[in-house]
């Protein structure tokens, strides 16, 4: 007791898990075993967490609860890691005569390859070469960048999601793959109006009749826009002013996007949609410098 007296009469504060997490978040990183999801202890917590989580949703009443299936939600307490990897990876033409019996993923650690994909996504450090060098060595680190991800198909990225507009991402949020239109109508839409709300809403799924020939729903094609990662932490960033979120996405995915981007100079956009609700919301992503 002595030794901490001292301490919090020198300035220290004492925070908990609690605190740690929140200032973690508002620095745009994640705390262990968040940040490492490929690891046993990982695997373990979070699962212990989603049956906490899965047994206090069924303690409620079918009336006081929400539906995730008419939301298009396969997986509302957990991200399944494993399950986003493997659908990528058998989605991706080049890929598919690869051996998919392992069932293991991994998180990219290597800085130097981070920071190549920071600067992809951003879209800044590009403009900026361009302005000093010719186009040749920016079009070579672009396909550089493409190739190291189709070899870590394997791999999740850690990100970090800062809402354009209005509203917050929470934990299990989905970051989804846009479209080229959606692209467009949110760039005219920011240029009418900076706090738009309305944009792409998911339909409600209802049950198909034919009840002989289920198809099962993969986490990729869960809803209208293909799933690339998953929100881990989530929330209003004060450090920010927007609403703000880490997690990780796919970098077979992440390959998806920068591949349809128009205008390398420019940010790279997704569009991100919390388990409970049906609108999607327009954010800027970029990489984790872990």
């Amino acid at each position: 007791m002595a030794f901490w007296i001292a301490l919090i009469y020198r300035g220290a504060k004492a925070v908990g898990l609690r605190e740690q997490r929140s200032l973690a978040f508002e620095a745009g990183e994640l705390t262990f075993p968040d940040c490492s999801p490929d690891t046993p202890s990982s695997a373990e917590i979070n699962s212990t967490r989603a049956a906490e989580l899965r047994s206090a949703y069924f303690r409620r009443p079918p009336a006081k609860r929400c539906n995730y299936d008419k939301m298009g939600v396969p997986t509302p307490f957990h991200c399944p890691w494993m399950e986003l990897v493997r659908e990528w990876i058998l989605s991706c033409d080049d890929s598919k005569d690869r051996d998919l019996n392992e069932q293991l993923f991994y998180c990219v650690r290597n800085r130097k390859l981070l920071r190549l994909l920071n600067d992809a996504c951003t879209g800044v450090a590009s403009q900026a070469k361009s302005s000093r060098r010719n186009s040749v060595p920016e079009a070579c680190a672009s396909a550089n960048v493409l190739t190291a991800l189709l070899q870590s198909s394997r791999a999740i990225v850690e990100v970090r999601v800062v809402m354009l507009g209005r509203g917050a991402p929470s934990q299990f949020a989905l970051i989804c793959l846009p479209t080229q239109k959606d692209v467009v109508d949110t760039a005219h839409k920011r240029n009418r109006d900076r706090d738009f709300i309305e944009g792409l809403v998911e339909p409600i799924h209802r049950k198909s009749s034919d009840t002989t020939d289920p198809k099962p729903t993969g986490v990729l094609g869960s809803a209208v826009r293909p799933t690339i990662g998953f929100i881990v932490e989530g929330g209003y960033s004060h450090a920010t002013g927007k609403g703000s979120g880490v997690g990780f996405v796919s970098a077979v995915g992440l390959r998806k996007l920068l591949e349809q981007r128009a205008e390398p100079a420019s940010c790279s956009m997704v569009l991100v949609r919390s388990t409970q609700s049906l609108q999607y919301r327009p954010a800027a992503l970029h990489v984790v410098l872990q």
